[in-house]
């Protein structure tokens, strides 16, 4: 349809003289720049979008208080853009994978922390030193994949980097723990409470009666909290793995296997709805120009559909990418487009 249209126009422009081919390529030039620069816009928008609070109400906090809690989340919230951009800039797969899955539990923790701005002083170890070294080696390792050098020395700086990074998913875990262990402590304490008062009342647990154990280990209340807000990777195997995907904790592996995608968080959900509508939109509707591409930041791919918009190709590969957009399980589209997007 766009090459019919394209061949139909150029060729009214050419009877028309010089003056009609002029005024088609005026047109198209003016289509262009409005193309680039509405997927700029589009992407700008998507790539700036803030996600957390700016500033969170502190009215409860006396003064010194609010102004170092506003500081360290101002903080929390830097590095961890800088962490989001390193991994969709580092090129090496495994670390990025890793960086991601850092930052599924950091968004946790910070969302747990905007809703509860008094806990970000049981943060600070989190803030100063997890995190901010987080930050520090994921931009120190783009900076020496940028410089192309394979010395033995830049190699073995890489291979500590992400060495030390291999780990930082369970530090990550604890930290979060530890802000939560007071709030766990009291729900401990209550929930022993009412399970008293319930026996007291002839009411028994149902699991006791089928053999199975009363009562979790200590600190498995921990675990099923973190458990039922972060996504998991599940994969194929069973064998013990980590949150990275690790078959042993302490042993840096990044093995990277197949691996069903990550669970959608329920909170993003409508988030990534949007998302799906709108790139399946851009696809269908605008694909000839390569709308999709600059709305992804694929700014090459955006610009190569834009150069052959008045062929058939880029209108019908746009259509099909729109549809399998539109068609795509919502876990699949949240790995692979909404947190997946190394742009």
């Amino acid at each position: 349809m766009s090459f019919l249209i394209g061949c139909a126009s150029l060729d009214g422009a050419v009877e028309q003289g010089t003056q009609g081919v002029f005024l088609y390529a005026g047109m198209t030039a003016v289509c262009m720049v409005l193309s680039v620069a509405l997927g700029y816009r589009a992407w700008y928008y998507r790539s700036g979008r803030q996600r957390f609070q700016a500033k969170l109400p502190l009215k409860e906090l006396s003064d010194d208080e609010a102004e170092l809690v506003a500081e360290s989340w101002q903080k929390v919230l830097t590095d961890y853009d800088r962490i989001e951009k390193a991994s969709q800039t580092i090129r090496d797969g495994e670390l990025r994978q890793q960086l991601l899955t850092m930052q599924q539990i950091a968004a946790n923790l910070l969302t747990y922390l905007e809703k509860h701005p008094q806990s970000i002083s049981a943060a600070r170890r989190f803030i100063d030193t997890y995190q901010d070294r987080a930050a520090s080696m994921a931009e120190e390792y783009h900076e020496l994949e940028k410089t192309g050098l394979d010395t033995d020395q830049v190699t073995e700086t890489r291979e500590h980097i992400k060495e030390t990074l291999s780990s930082f998913d369970e530090a990550y875990e604890k930290e979060f723990e530890r802000v939560l262990g007071e709030k766990l402590l009291d729900m401990d304490a209550e929930l022993s409470v009412l399970q008293k008062t319930m026996e007291a009342d002839g009411i028994h647990n149902a699991s006791a009666g089928d053999g199975q154990p009363e009562a979790k280990e200590d600190g498995s209340l921990v675990k099923g909290i973190i458990d039922g807000l972060k996504p998991m990777t599940c994969r194929h195997d069973h064998a013990p793995v980590n949150r990275a995907g690790r078959k042993h904790p302490r042993r840096r592996a990044f093995r990277v296997a197949e691996e069903l995608p990550a669970v959608m968080p329920q909170d993003l959900r409508s988030d990534v709805l949007k998302e799906k509508l709108i790139m399946s939109a851009l696809a269908i509707f605008g694909g000839a120009i390569g709308a999709h591409k600059f709305y992804q930041g694929k700014t090459k791919w955006g610009i190569l559909y834009l150069l052959f918009w008045w062929t058939a190709i880029p209108g019908i590969v746009g259509i099909c990418e729109g549809v399998r957009y539109l068609f795509m399980p919502m876990d699949h589209f949240y790995t692979e487009y909404y947190r997946g997007n190394g742009r």
